[in-house]
């Protein structure tokens, strides 16, 4: 059996549970949709909350890895780039309010009072991903665009923060407009308040 079923299946749960939820996803739906038999799941994951924790590894590495790629590819300054990427994230949920949402906001919402390994996994990833921002706003405060006394993790904390709300009240309103506001409101007022 190859590596690749093991990516089909995260893939494919990741999929499902960013819709239904870990708790309303069974193995047997994943199974049928990866066309794959049930004795090859558990040659992968001894359990259900096993491929859990492989499917939050893996998505927390993929959008740290992709906001770091935007961050050091991106043009401008510090705070500019990292506009840019939340900005092109909104891009990407207008018209598909459905889509808004994040998947390690998703699984903390449901399982952080059922699941204390999952909860712990999950913040780790985001404590990596405000650490992330923090840099880059620290970078800002070099660039005279942050005040040297601003605590750049809080920040960082609570924009992060807001950001996973913002996607949860969007889905609810049927509107990407709190995430507008949201890069609004940080960008145009918080940020540039604290220079």
């Amino acid at each position: 059996m190859s590596e690749n079923t093991r990516d089909k299946l995260i893939d494919i749960s990741i999929q499902a549970m960013s819709i239904k939820g870990f708790n309303n996803t069974g193995i047997a739906e994943i199974l049928t949709v990866a066309k794959v038999p049930k004795g090859s799941f558990y040659h992968y994951f001894k359990s259900k909350d096993e491929l859990g924790l492989a499917i939050i590894e893996h998505y927390g590495q993929q959008l740290r890895a992709g906001l770091s790629d935007h961050l050091a590819n991106a043009e401008g300054s510090a705070l500019l780039r990292l506009r840019s990427y939340f900005e092109t994230i909104l891009t990407y949920f207008e018209g598909k309010v459905g889509s808004c949402n994040c998947l390690l906001g998703n699984l903390g919402q449901e399982l952080s009072m059922q699941n204390t390994v999952m909860r712990d996994a999950i913040f780790v990833h985001y404590r990596a991903l405000e650490n992330v921002i923090a840099d880059c706003l620290r970078q800002a405060k070099a660039e005279g665009e942050l005040a040297s006394h601003q605590d750049e993790q809080m920040l960082a904390k609570m924009f992060f923060a807001s950001w996973e709300g913002c996607l949860v009240r969007a889905r609810l309103e049927q509107s990407e407009q709190p995430l507008r506001d949201l890069i609004y409101l940080y960008f145009s007022v918080i940020f540039k308040g604290a220079a």
